[in-house]
Order: C-alpha cells, then structure tokens, then sequence
C-alpha cells in the first residue's frame, strides 16, 4: 500500500464521477515534471507507471532523500482518463517529511486539473492538524491519532529499519494522505517468489498489506526497492519504468475508460427505476462488513445471502418539521469540504430557499436549485462546497458536495451517500448523493434533480471521503441481480 491506496481513491473518484487533494505550482505536460519544491540534498529517484487492467493510464515519480530530520518524500503522478467520452488528465504533487523512525511529520498536498487545491498536515503528538486552502481562505481541522502514524512513501525503509522477516506480521499505525485517513495497516511478510513485470519474470520478496479493507501486494527486490505492486482486486499495478516510458504520451484513443470498467451489468434487466416504488438485490462476490447497507428506506434483509431492498420514501407520511431543524446537530457542522458556515454558502441557499420555512419544501428547493445551478461536467477532482459555488460545474461529487453545504446552511441535517445507481434499468455505476433528515433520512439526488431519490439508488457507504473508502473493496468482485420490484 505504499502508493496503491490513494491511486485506488483517485480512480475511485474518478469513476464516482465520487481523489487526491493535489495542486501543481506549475503547468505540467506529458513531457515535463515540475522541478521539487523544497526538497534538499541528492536522493533516490524513481519513475513507474500507473497500469489498470494491462492499460498505462499515467505515471509517477518520487524522490527520497534523508534529512537532518528523517526522509524528505516528493511525489508527483500525472493519469490521463476517459470519463463520459471526455479525456480528464490529473496531476497531484505531494511533499512530505518524516522523522527519524519514518513516522510522518508534516506534508503538503496540491492538484491541478483546472482548479486550485491545497492541503497541508502537521503531526503533534497524537494530533493531525490538517488545513485546506480554498477560494484564498483557510479551513484547519484536527484529527486524533491513537499513535503517530507512518507515512507510504517511507514503507520500504520501515520494513528494512524493522528487519522483517519472512513469516512476520505486524500491525502499524499508517496515515493515508489522500482521504486524511488514519488507521491500522496490517503487514505481512512472505518469501521470496517469482514475478511477472511487462512480461519478464524477476524474483522479489512479497509483502501483503491490509488498510481499510484494501488489499495490497508489494514486491521488493535485495536493496528494498519496488518491482512491482499490485491490487489484485482492481487490476491496478505500479511497475517501476524508465523516465522515457513513463513520461511517454497517453493519446486519447488509448486512455482507460474507468466508467465502463466501474459498471455493474444486471442479467436479467429491470424496468426503468424512476418508475418504481420497491427494488429487492441480491449482491454476489461481497459481504456487508463495513458497509452501511440499512437505514430508513433501505434495508439489509440478508446477510448471508446478502440481500437489499430498497423503498421508495412517502413524503406524505413525514411530519410536518419547519427550518431550522433543531437535529442531528453533527450533520449540522462544517468539514474541510463542506464550508456551510461560509457567509457565500448561506447566502446561496437562502437565494434559493427564498421565504419558505417547510423543511420538505426548502430541501425540494436545494435538491432543484442545484441542479440547475451546475454545469454537467465529468470533474476529476476532490471537490468542495466553495469551490463548486466557483466554478459552477461538475458530476455527483460536486453536485452532492455543495447540496450538503446548502442545507446544512439552510438548517436542514444532512449527509453524503456513495454506492450505486441504476441510471437504464441495464446496469449499475458508481455514484454519489445525500440524504436530508425530514423526520427520517430521505435520500435525495441533485445530480438528476430527484426529490426523493429513486430505488435504483443503493447505497453502500455514507461520509465523506475518508468513509467512502471503504467502498474500494467491492470494486471488481460486486455482482448484482434483481430478485423483485413492483411499480
């Protein structure tokens, strides 16, 4: 997992069209790479390509050098994607510093895909004080941390620093920049074997690594140096290269097209979801551990086999609340991307909130307001509320993102779903949405202006980014198929 995890987010977000929290200070082109910022002394350079099922969707290159501190660690990774028949090309650059035991110190992180975005961490103690920048304003949240954690980038110095051995397995405290997630990492060692790169075999010390219910394989060669590293669950691989064939150009005609690769087909087909009222699934090749799978007009009726249903909500049969709602303070508050405490994020939704004091009505409003307000535009970023206010375009993420901001501004509780939608009765795609509390958690849709939402709605996280990874792990093994559903 020593990068896997946040390029899995990135295409997670990607397909999501639900990534990393990157910005670069200078254009970048296929054939350039910014010069370091802030790194000092000679390091270790390395270039490798970033593969998705056989396809080189881009690239990335790190440099670690030691410091007077620890490690100084500079990455920075350029994919080129096909989304909706529109070629999306990333670029993400991080800095980071380590101390001498390789725990993270502080870093900063930026991306550019046409907008602006910055994030920077600092550790103290058994606290992460992050802040983001955005629309030239500051926004510092603080996360607790059971132990310091280690940085990806530093992973193989670790294991070397720790002498592991073939049959160890150690549990360490690990730090995911890219969704600001700290948790366990579970490592194991275990023998060398032979493994296949670009279609030469070579032999390497394999290391297995668990966060956040991802599975990752490493391959390290005698000096601790990545061969390869894999997910074989997504078919996404990292394979070391030279400059020339990673910086090598990705034409549109040969880009990936990560939403057809994150569709789910339904064998048989069901009607038109939009108008039905009951949906029943039976989902294969998963389990409903760390999903969130139940809720007011969802529900888990089998876990074994795992089977949901989902229910069209009555809004007549809500009681009648009036704004503000005096609830669920928590889905009240403002985050690092949902800005609804910003004097522009009020504003917004009382422009289109208006008079109205009904609860029900004011979110009808919202649900209606943003869809009309936003350009449909496949958007390769991690959006927040602000900057979506800005640009005024983009897909589910930016769609839900910025409906959370307006209502909890507007004093309606509300939160972020992630999982699924049948948009043609023929299969499922990635997808994200919300849910207002009205007496019940309502789920509705923005991005198609659906005020409830429909069944063909499945949800299977709630959250922000650092929750939704957890979805990742159903990627590639979900199968879906309809049981019953009534209109």
């Amino acid at each position: 997992m020593k990068r896997i995890f946040g390029y899995l987010i990135v295409a997670a977000v990607l397909a999501v069209t639900v990534f990393l929290i990157l910005q670069i200070r200078k254009p970048a082109n296929a054939q350039h790479v910014p010069a370091p910022v802030g790194s000092t002394g000679e390091g270790r350079e390395e270039w490798a390509g970033i593969f998705i099922q056989g396809e080189r969707i881009g690239y990335s290159f790190t440099k670690i050098a030691r410091s007077d501190t620890g490690l100084t660690v500079e990455n920075i990774t350029r994919m080129t994607i096909v989304m909706m028949n529109q070629t999306r090309t990333l670029t993400t650059h991080i800095f980071a510093r380590t101390d001498h035991d390789y725990t993270l110190r502080d870093y900063s992180l930026e991306i550019r895909n046409g907008g602006q975005q910055r994030v920077e961490g600092e550790v103290t103690g058994n606290k992460l004080k992050f802040t983001s920048h955005v629309q030239n304003k500051q926004y510092t949240h603080t996360i607790d941390l059971e132990e310091k954690p280690y940085f990806p980038d530093a992973l193989e110095e670790v294991i070397k620093r720790k002498n592991l051995k073939a049959g160890d397995e150690i549990a360490i405290p690990y730090f995911d920049p890219t969704t600001q997630s700290a948790a366990t990492a579970r490592l194991r060692m275990m023998g060398t074997e032979p493994v296949t790169v670009l279609g030469e075999t070579k032999t390497g010390t394999r290391v297995e690594l668990n966060f956040m219910g991802i599975n990752s394989i490493l391959w390290l060669d005698e000096d601790y140096h990545l061969i390869k590293e894999s997910s074989p669950a997504m078919g996404l691989e990292i394979i070391p290269l030279s400059k020339e064939q990673a910086l090598a150009e990705i034409t549109p005609d040969k880009a990936f097209d990560l939403i057809t690769f994150f569709s789910v087909p339904l064998d048989p087909p069901t009607p038109d979801p939009t108008t039905l009222s009951y949906l029943k699934l039976r989902m294969q090749g998963i389990t409903a551990e760390d999903l969130d799978l139940q809720d007011d007009y969802q529900e888990l009726v089998s876990e074994k086999p795992l089977i949901v249903a989902s229910t069209l909500a009555d809004l007549s049969a809500l009681p009648g609340l009036t704004l503000p709602i005096n609830e669920h303070h928590e889905f009240l508050e403002p985050s690092a991307y949902i800005q609804c405490a910003d004097p522009q994020i009020i504003n917004k939704a009382k422009e289109m909130i208006g008079n109205e004091r009904d609860a029900a009505r004011a979110a009808a409003k919202l649900t209606s307001g943003v869809y009309h307000f936003l350009e449909k535009n496949p958007t390769a970023s991690l959006p927040s509320a602000l900057d979506v206010l800005h640009t005024r375009k983009g897909d589910c993420n930016e769609h839900a993102i910025l409906f959370t901001a307006l209502a909890r501004a507007a004093g309606i509780p509300a939160k972020i779903y992630v999982g699924l939608v049948n948009l043609n009765g023929y299969a499922y795609y990635y997808h994200a949405w919300c849910a207002v509390w009205l007496g019940k958690w309502v789920p509705v849709d923005p991005t198609f202006n659906q005020f409830p939402a429909d069944v063909g709605h499945l949800k299977l996280k709630e959250g922000e980014i650092a929750e939704q990874a957890a979805v990742l792990k159903v990627v590639g093994k979900l199968e879906i198929q309809p049981l019953e559903y009534a209109e």
